[in-house]
């Protein structure tokens, strides 16, 4: 921490904390620590450190972090707001870090990231339902195979040229990133492991059979048809994630395109023949249990279902009372400002 960061904190009268965890390249978890106030210069969002959590990534050390880092800071008595994303260990009412810090800091205001709620909504809505439950676990699966072992992500660099996204489930963009790379990169997924099958001695016993389950996988129609689904899904959504995550676009603005969004996602009902075929003809029809009776009419239905579990919620997320009434921003026609007035409980 600078002087001129010490001094600008000691002359702040309130404080808005902003704590993300993030994982690189050699799998450290890094946790980046923000400050957010208003000096006679106006709003202030500083960087002040990272910090190696990988050790322990539960709420209760994190919070400790934390309370320690600000009275380093030595602004733990003037901090009004706490701000993280929805993951669980962040934003649980009971236990997560939030609940944890408002026991020492009762002022501390939780504030939910507002553009990260439409990838929330959409990725937990869709896994209410058991079949979109399994497609996601098996996408994670993937990426957690190749970031266990730097010879699959080596034979993953040389084959595909493209990497998956770390697994980081609790990352809002993670979903739609890893649909996106798979659907685009299937046919050399496909081959990365058809090599290690055929070269089996030159991997582990671990390596070779998920390779063998990952291969029947990508072939499947069950697996094929909900990475067509949501790729289309998602090529929507990212859109408007990309517009609510910048802070240039007025409110009217962003509302219609999540109008606009409700109304694309809607429309893929319209669309359920041509994902059903061009997934038979990619794949071959549906086999074992889930082949039984009338499985286009099952799948029609399984599809339908999907799609009407996702609309309402990006509404309820960005709404023009809600969006005024965050604490942290005031939208206008010059931008955003800060209000230091709405920060107080």
């Amino acid at each position: 921490m600078t002087d001129s960061m010490k001094e600008e904190l000691r002359k702040a009268p309130f404080v808005a904390v902003m704590l993300d965890e993030t994982t690189d390249i050699s799998n450290v978890a890094q946790m980046s620590y923000v400050l957010r106030y208003v000096t006679d210069d106006g709003i202030k969002e500083r960087f002040f450190k990272y910090e190696d959590v990988t050790e322990d990534k539960r709420a209760e050390a994190i919070a400790t972090r934390l309370l320690e880092f600000l009275r380093e800071s030595g602004c733990i008595d003037k901090v009004v707001a706490q701000c993280y994303d929805g993951a669980a260990v962040m934003a649980s009412g009971l236990n997560g870090v939030q609940a944890k810090v408002k026991e020492t800091i009762p002022q501390a205001l939780f504030i939910h990231c507002y553009a990260h709620i439409l990838n929330l909504v959409l990725s937990n809505g869709a896994s209410k339902i058991r079949e979109c439950k399994v497609f996601f676990s098996h996408l994670s699966g993937l990426a957690t195979f190749f970031s266990r072992s730097a010879k699959r992500t080596k034979l993953l660099d040389d084959i595909c040229q493209h990497r998956l996204p770390r697994a980081a489930p609790t990352r809002w963009c993670f979903h739609s990133c890893l649909v996106c790379t798979v659907a685009d990169k299937t046919r050399e997924l496909r081959e990365v492991f058809e090599h290690i099958v055929d070269h089996h001695t030159e991997f582990d016993d671990e390596t070779v059979h998920c390779s063998d389950g990952y291969i029947t996988l990508l072939t499947s129609f069950d697996f094929s048809f909900w990475l067509k689904t949501f790729h289309a899904i998602f090529s929507y959504s990212d859109v408007v994630f990309e517009i609510l995550q910048n802070k240039g676009f007025d409110m009217q603005f962003c509302l219609a395109r999540v109008d606009q969004l409700q109304r694309q996602i809607e429309q893929e009902k319209g669309n359920f023949d041509s994902v059903y075929d061009e997934t038979q003809a990619l794949v071959g029809p549906p086999r074992g249990r889930g082949a039984q009776g009338d499985v286009r009419a099952r799948y029609r239905e399984l599809h339908c279902s999907v799609i009407d579990s996702l609309p309402r919620f990006p509404t309820a997320s960005v709404t023009t009372k809600s969006w005024n009434s965050w604490p942290f921003w005031t939208r206008n026609s010059s931008g955003i400002t800060v209000t230091i007035s709405q920060l107080l409980p």
